[in-house]
């Protein structure tokens, strides 16, 4: 019954029931899933009078009835004939005794009228095509008309009730549209078999194309859940092809996430798994806890990551339930303890001395003072680079001023007028709002990182490297390396607001465009830049500053 046809066409199966029995059962089990097309039985024995096929889709613990064919449908079944009625399961064709030798049985399962339009990779045509066993079940036997039984064949036994040349069971593996070839179940070669096999035979697992995988190519490979998995589409030909995942390279595989779905607007859902090289986040973007990136290599790097350093002395405690250094992500800035500077912490800010467990002390001194000994230091040359926070003092523009009433402000400048007392102490301005910098009417608004401070004699200068610009007046402003001057507010050369080397500020203030200055003064904002106060003056800035009555 299973051999070639045509090379052997005299050969059959037999049942081993008699004629009385008439029951009996063929059965096909399956490695794995495939799609079955069509069944075509050749008898030798006269066609069965009843008979069904079925399929299981559980490798044979449910079955369900692909197609009943009796010469009585109503009578026997109690459904309705296909004759009659388009669709039914049952049918009387292929049921006649004649030809009493030779008479085929065929089961399409798909319906020609609509197998030209069904998309053959769609869930509607999957749940029709696909199996794990076939079983053919031979209810009821017919013998041979009388007037044919001189051209019946003689060969088959009188005890047995049915007798069966060729069963040809038609389909392919389940591959969804994303395989052209496909291996046996347990073969361990991905590659595709001898041409010299039998060409009978389907084997069972696919060799997956457009990044599937699975023996079935029914799910994304490790690296390509960025989008849902989907079949081809065999109407289109669109191949539906798997998407890969941007983990950067610091990650061997992804999943897929609805929820990143959904928020990304249907782009891109992928989320990376176990990410390396001490990166973190949804794409192996950032660095993980305790780690700060290198600027300088590019975000695929192996070494874009490397541990923060912060010197257990000079660096604030970490919070409760954290562990191991923290600094920066970005930066790799260190939190410093009061008067504590270096990225690391672990020196003294110019100005303060005594580096121990509890910070720096401030100088006690009219110029600075040496960073171990807190001994004054009394005099500097010109031009000479002090790297000093500019805020509090700044010691070599005492000549410039005899007494405090000599001072002549500059109304332009919004610099206070008021006589302090010479102690430099500085009060800190607060940003509640961006109505607040708005109503402040600032010629220039930067987040700025500031580099170092200059003691230029009669004058100070900073040194900032400009991060983002939020304003800028008549002075054209651009990303990169510039100077700001802080001016003087007493005799003995203070400065406020207060800016601290190594540190990021949200500044604002005038612009002095006879020189091209931009200016810090007494009315200017100086806030420690955060991320939520990124957040507040990019939401800020973008619905505008509100119209004044």
């Amino acid at each position: 019954m299973t051999d070639d046809p045509f090379m052997h066409p005299n050969t059959w199966w037999a049942s081993a029931g008699t004629i009385q029995e008439q029951q009996d059962e063929i059965r096909l089990d399956l490695e794995t899933q495939f799609c079955l097309s069509h069944v075509v039985l050749v008898f030798k024995s006269p066609r069965p009078a009843a008979m069904v096929i079925e399929r299981s889709n559980d490798f044979g613990k449910t079955w369900e009835a692909l197609k009943v064919f009796t010469q009585n449908c109503s009578m026997e079944f109690g459904l309705p004939d296909d004759f009659n009625e388009s669709g039914s399961l049952c049918t009387s064709r292929y049921t006649s005794a004649a030809p009493c030798t030779g008479g085929e049985v065929i089961l399409r399962t798909l319906d020609p009228s609509s197998a030209k339009t069904l998309d053959p990779y769609s869930p509607e045509a999957l749940a029709q095509l696909t199996l794990t066993n076939l079983r053919i079940r031979l209810i009821k036997a017919q013998t041979c008309p009388a007037s044919l039984t001189s051209t019946a064949s003689t060969e088959i036994p009188t005890s047995a009730p049915y007798a069966i040349y060729t069963l040809l069971a038609r389909g392919t593996c389940l591959c969804h549209g994303h395989a052209e070839y496909c291996v046996p179940y347990n073969s361990s070669h991905n590659k595709r078999q001898d041409d010299n096999m039998c060409m009978l035979q389907v084997f069972g697992r696919c060799l997956c194309t457009h990044h599937t995988a699975g023996d079935h190519c029914e799910k994304c490979a490790p690296l390509y859940n960025d989008r849902p998995w989907r079949p081809a589409n065999g109407s289109s030909g669109e191949s539906n092809s798997c998407q890969r995942c941007e983990c950067h390279g610091h990650a061997d595989s992804c999943h897929f996430s609805q929820r990143a779905w959904i928020s990304s607007g249907g782009t891109s859902g992928g989320v990376c798994q176990n990410c390396q090289h001490n990166t973190a986040g949804r794409r192996c973007q950032r660095c993980r806890h305790g780690y700060h990136r290198q600027s300088s290599l590019p975000i695929s790097s192996p070494y874009i990551c490397t541990r923060c350093w912060c010197d257990p002395q000079g660096s604030l405690p970490l919070p409760p339930g954290e562990n191991g250094p923290w600094c920066h992500p970005r930066t790799g800035q260190c939190h410093c303890k009061s008067g504590v500077g270096g990225t690391s912490c672990k020196h003294c800010l110019p100005g303060y001395w005594g580096f121990g467990e509890k910070g720096c002390k401030p100088c006690a001194c009219r110029h600075s003072c040496d960073p171990t000994t807190g001994q004054c230091l009394n005099s500097y040359t010109n031009n000479q680079v002090l790297n000093v926070p500019i805020g509090g003092k700044i010691h070599d523009l005492d000549h410039m001023f005899t007494t405090e009433e000599e001072v002549q402000w500059s109304k332009e400048l919004a610099v206070s007028a008021l006589h302090y007392t010479g102690r430099c102490s500085c009060k800190e301005k607060r940003l509640r709002s961006v109505s607040d910098l708005c109503k402040a009417k600032h010629d220039y608004a930067i987040k700025a990182s500031v580099l170092s401070a200059y003691d230029k004699g009669s004058h100070a200068e900073v040194q900032v490297k400009v991060r983002k610009v939020f304003r800028s007046g008549k002075m054209a402003l651009s990303l990169g390396t510039i100077s700001i001057y802080p001016l003087s507010w007493t005799s003995r050369g203070c400065t406020c607001p207060i800016l601290n080397p190594g540190m990021e500020y949200l500044l604002a203030g005038p612009e002095e465009p006879e020189t091209d200055h931009l200016l810090v003064t007494m009315q200017s904002l100086v806030v420690p830049w955060t991320p939520r106060l990124g957040l507040l003056i990019s939401d800020g800035l973008r619905n505008g500053c509100p119209r004044s009555k």
